[in-house]
């Protein structure tokens, strides 16, 4: 059970961090003689440009079905939220995939390959998802649509998972201030913190693929202690709220009296181990010549896909390539991959561009197997976690 905390931004953060979404103003392009004016997008004449909006974007799954039969999940996937610039709608994902004797998505792939910024962590939902257990079962597919929504209407709990969760850099300011109670006093100043404790999270159980958290309000007393302490929205794991509820309590800060105060504390996923790969003597034999490959002269670099680390999900991929006789890599294929075709991406990703030491002859359809296993508790972080080629 590994397990880290990251420093999580006090909510009285200036609005200035919302500067970046300043309006756009027109352009002046002088091709020749006579200027042309470049309207800002969305604008008409005489009107004022209408600025770039952030917006947050919400994958909500559909039904998923093995052939014409229904299958509905015993832990459904549901994707973190994400940030993205303007209104325009999301076209729906498409996932395939089969589900194993334990009820596992695995072979998880998209269909329609199109890169969407904002559905980074649908595939990853997916592969965390729990159907039925039983017989397995084959073609498998659901669908995922995209719900953008203002970052003032973003629902109050959406928005305390995503500052605690964040998938693209520091939360915006809006969303401090959407999860800010009204009436809060506790953050312009904050209040001076002499202690802050935490749970033991060696002591708890988590979830695999599933990071957990507890947003914990409460106030302060003249003298600086915890008052009030409740449960304000979390991921609803009775063990994590009620530890969460005793640190605060166990907490200390400079005196005088506040109220509004809201603290999260989290725990990454449990690791999910990925299913057995296929072993060697499975697999056609390497070639002589690329038996005979001298050493890298620009090794792979070795990387964990970072929306995996997130929930703990291992992997692995078996790729393909074709060496030069001057040493660069080609061709990059992928054999096979699981729990995802993410990984096999990743891994294509990390051979990109590398060689080896020249040879006569060059070679053809060498094969390198990488694994991707989260650290062990007492290791290291989960962001440190390497690929590995075995």
């Amino acid at each position: 059970m590994s397990m880290i905390r990251w420093s999580w931004l006090l909510l009285g953060i200036a609005a200035s961090m919302a500067a970046n979404a300043q309006g756009i103003k027109p352009a002046v392009v002088s091709p020749g003689p006579h200027p042309v004016r470049m309207q800002a997008l969305g604008a008409r004449p005489g009107m004022a440009p209408i600025a770039p909006q952030q917006t947050m974007t919400v994958w909500r799954a559909g039904a998923a079905t093995c052939g014409a039969e229904p299958v509905p999940p015993m832990r459904a996937p549901n994707p973190l939220p994400s940030l993205s610039w303007g209104t325009a709608s999301e076209a729906p994902l498409r996932f395939a995939f089969r589900i194993d004797e334990r009820g596992r998505p695995l072979g998880v792939r998209q269909l329609e390959r199109r890169y969407v910024a904002s559905a980074g962590d649908v595939a990853p939902a997916l592969a965390s998802a729990l159907f039925a257990p039983g017989r397995p079962r084959e073609g498998c597919t659901i669908d995922f649509t995209a719900e953008r929504m203002q970052l003032d209407q973003v629902p109050v709990g959406l928005a305390m998972a995503y500052t605690v969760f964040p998938t693209a850099g520091r939360p915006p300011a809006a969303l401090w201030q959407r999860i800010r109670p009204a009436d809060a006093t506790c953050y312009e100043p904050t209040p001076a913190l002499l202690n802050r404790a935490y749970p033991d999270f060696t002591a708890m159980d988590g979830e695999q693929g599933r990071p957990l958290w507890s947003m914990t309000g409460y106030d302060i007393d003249a003298g600086g202690r915890p008052v009030h302490v409740r449960t304000v929205d979390g991921s609803r794991s009775a063990l994590l709220d009620a530890a969460a509820r005793r640190a605060v309590e166990q907490s200390r800060f400079g005196k005088g009296a506040r109220h509004g105060c809201l603290y999260p504390y989290w725990k990454i996923a449990d690791p999910m181990a990925a299913p057995e790969p296929p072993s060697r003597d499975s697999a056609a034999a390497q070639s002589e010549a690329c038996k005979a490959l001298g050493e890298w002269v620009r090794a792979p670099r070795l990387s964990y896909p970072d929306n995996y680390r997130r929930r703990g999900i291992e992997g692995w991929a078996i790729v393909a390539y074709d060496v030069a006789p001057w040493g660069a890599l080609g061709n990059v294929r992928v054999i096979a991959s699981e729990p995802t075709s993410d990984f096999g991406d990743a891994a294509t990703a990390m051979f990109a561009g590398l060689s080896r030491k020249p040879s006569e002859a060059g070679a053809s359809g060498c094969v390198e197997r990488v694994r991707y296993v989260m650290s062990k508790p007492g290791t290291s972080r989960p962001s440190e976690d390497p690929a590995t080629l075995y």
